[in-house]
C-alpha cells in the first residue's frame, strides 16, 4: 500500500468517525416556556433562522504551529524530514451564522527545496530588461560572460555557493548550463526560501452544515478555502518576488470549553511553476503545505439564538385592542379647543402626599420567556433616548415584569430582572446614555400593569426629575 493510498484511507475514516461522534453528541437549543420544564428541540442548522448577532460577536483568534514543506521540481528526490521546516501562523476569523465564516491567515518562514542543477529554467533571467538572459550580470566574476538563452539555465545561488565554470563546478551542454556534482549523480544542493503569506478563506462548519446545531459540539470539522498571497524575500542570489495562489485546507476542532478550543489544521497553498525560483520540468505549479496545531479564543458571544416567530396571542390581543380604540376614537366627539401637546410622557394622578408619577408612553415588550430586544421594540428605546437627551435634567427607572398567567413567581422575578438590564444595556452601550441617568427595577408577576396577559412581559419607563 503507498503513501496516497494510506493517506486517503486515514481521511476517510476520520471524516467517517466525527460524523458519528457529531451525531451522538448532537443536543438541542432549549426552547423554554415561561416556569414550565425546558424543553430539548433539534434544530436544522440550514433550515432554522438564527438571529443576527452583532459584528463584534462571533470573532476568534488561533495561535499555531507546526511543520511545512515546499513540492516542486526535484523536491521529491530529497529526504523527505531534510524538507521539513517550522511554520508558525495566526489566524483571525469570524463567524456570520451557525454554519459559515471568512478567515485571515499569516503564515511563512523559509521553504528548503531542493534543486539537482540539471534542467529548467530561472524566472530571475526570464523577465525585465535589467536581468533578461543575465543583462547586467554577464562578465561578473563567476558568472558567464556572455548574456544568451544559455544565461536563463544558470542557478542565481551558484556563485554564491562557490560554483563556477573556472573551478569546474558548472558545465556547458546542448540544454544549458548544469551543476557537474549533480549531473546523473543524484546529488542535490537545498533551496532557502523566505516567505510571508496572507490566506484569505471561506469556511463552513461541516458537521454542523449536514446535522444540528450545537455549541457543544465536542468535535467539528471545518473545510476552508480561498486565495493566497506570498511575498518572497530576497535571498540566496533571488530577488523579492510577490505572487497570487489558491489556498485550501481542512481544520480540526476540538472544544475545550465555552472560551478555547484546541485545533488541528491541515492546508496546501497552490502556486505558479516559478514560485521556488526554478521553471521547466515535469511540474505546472509549486505546493506550499503545511500541518500545524494550535489553541483558539474566541471573542464576545460565541453563540447564536433561534429565530422565533412573533406570538400569535399577543398579535390577536394587540389587534383587538387597536380595533377597541378605533371604535372609541369614531364615537368620540371632536375637540372643539384642542390645547397644545404635552411633553411625550404619560402621567398618572398624585396626590397631596404623594409625588406624579410619569411614564414615556412606548413600554418595550418581549417575547414569551425571553430578555432579548425584538427589532420592533429598537424603535421605542430611541424614543427614551430622544427624550433623555432633550431633558438632560431627568433620569429614568427602568421596571421589568413578566406575566402572571405563564411561569411561577420565583423564576418570572428573575426574568423580569434580566428584561430591565437588557433596556439598560441597550441605552449605554449601544446609544450612549450615561449609567447614573439609569436606575434598575423588576417586579416579577407581582404587579401586572396591563389588563391584557401577554402585555405584562415588559420593560416600562418611569421619568424622575
Amino acid at each position: 500500500m503507498n503513501q496516497k493510498t494510506l493517506l486517503a484511507i486515514l481521511v476517510m475514516l476520520s471524516c467517517n468517525l466525527s460524523y458519528i461522534l457529531a451525531q451522538e453528541e448532537s443536543s438541542s437549543v432549549s426552547l423554554e416556556l415561561e416556569g414550565a420544564e425546558t424543553q430539548e428541540v433539534l434544530h436544522n442548522a440550514y433550515k432554522t433562522s438564527w438571529v443576527k448577532n452583532r459584528f463584534k460577536d462571533t470573532w476568534y483568534i488561533t495561535f499555531g504551529s507546526g511543520v511545512q514543506t515546499i513540492i516542486a521540481e526535484d523536491d521529491d528526490k530529497a529526504n523527505f524530514t531534510d524538507r521539513l521546516t517550522y511554520a508558525p501562523s495566526i489566524t483571525i476569523g469570524k463567524y456570520f451564522s451557525p454554519i459559515w465564516g471568512l478567515r485571515v491567515q499569516i503564515t511563512g518562514g523559509s521553504l528548503h527545496g531542493f534543486n539537482d542543477g540539471e534542467s529548467g529554467t530561472y524566472r530571475k533571467w526570464n523577465s525585465g530588461s535589467d536581468h533578461y538572459q543575465g543583462a547586467g550580470y554577464a562578465g561578473r566574476p563567476g558568472y558567464p560572460t556572455t548574456a544568451d538563452a544559455n544565461f536563463a539555465t544558470w542557478d542565481p545561488q551558484w556563485v554564491r555557493r562557490g560554483y563556477t565554470l573556472d573551478n569546474g563546478q558548472i558545465g556547458l551542454s546542448s540544454n544549458g548550463y548544469f551543476w557537474g556534482d549533480g549531473w546523473h549523480t543524484g546529488k542535490l544542493y537545498m533551496q532557502h526560501i523566505k516567505y510571508a503569506a496572507l490566506n484569505m478563506n471561506f469556511m463552513f462548519d461541516l458537521l454542523t452544515l449536514i446535522g444540528d446545531y450545537n455549541p457543544k459540539r465536542a468535535f467539528d470539522i471545518t473545510p476552508f478555502g480561498g486565495i493566497a498571497y506570498s511575498h518572497l524575500f530576497p535571498s540566496w542570489g533571488y530577488e523579492a518576488y510577490d505572487v497570487i495562489g489558491a489556498n485550501g485546507g481542512v481544520n480540526l476542532k476540538f472544544r475545550l470549553g465555552k472560551k478555547w478550543d484546541f485545533n488541528l489544521e491541515g492546508n496546501i497553498s497552490l502556486y505558479p511553476d516559478d514560485y521556488d525560483g526554478h521553471l521547466g520540468g515535469s511540474r505546472s505549479m509549486d505546493i506550499v503545505a503545511q500541518t500545524t496545531a494550535g489553541f483558539t479564543y474566541k471573542i464576545g458571544k460565541s453563540t447564536w439564538e433561534v429565530a422565533q416567530p412573533a406570538s400569535y396571542d399577543m398579535i390577536k390581543d394587540l389587534n383587538d385592542e387597536i380595533t377597541r380604540l378605533r371604535i372609541l376614537a369614531q364615537q368620540a366627539k371632536p375637540c372643539p379647543d384642542c390645547p397644545a401637546c404635552p411633553d411625550p410622557v404619560t402621567s398618572v394622578g398624585a396626590t397631596n402626599n404623594m409625588k406624579e408619577t410619569k411614564f414615556l408612553p412606548d413600554p418595550v415588550f418581549f417575547r414569551i420567556d425571553k430578555s432579548i430586544i425584538d427589532a420592533s421594540e429598537w424603535h421605542k428605546i430611541e424614543k427614551a433616548v430622544a427624550y433623555l437627551n432633550n431633558h438632560p435634567d431627568v433620569n429614568v427607572v427602568l421596571t421589568g415584569y413578566a406575566d402572571r398567567k405563564t411561569g411561577y413567581p420565583a423564576y418570572n422575578m428573575r426574568l423580569s430582572e434580566r428584561r430591565a438590564k437588557a433596556v439598560s444595556k441597550a441605552l449605554v452601550e449601544r446609544y450612549g446614555v450615561t449609567p447614573s441617568r439609569i436606575s434598575i427595577n423588576w417586579e416579577g408577576d407581582r404587579i401586572q400593569p396591563f389588563d391584557i396577559n401577554a402585555w405584562n412581559r415588559v420593560v416600562v419607563f418611569v421619568i424622575e426629575e
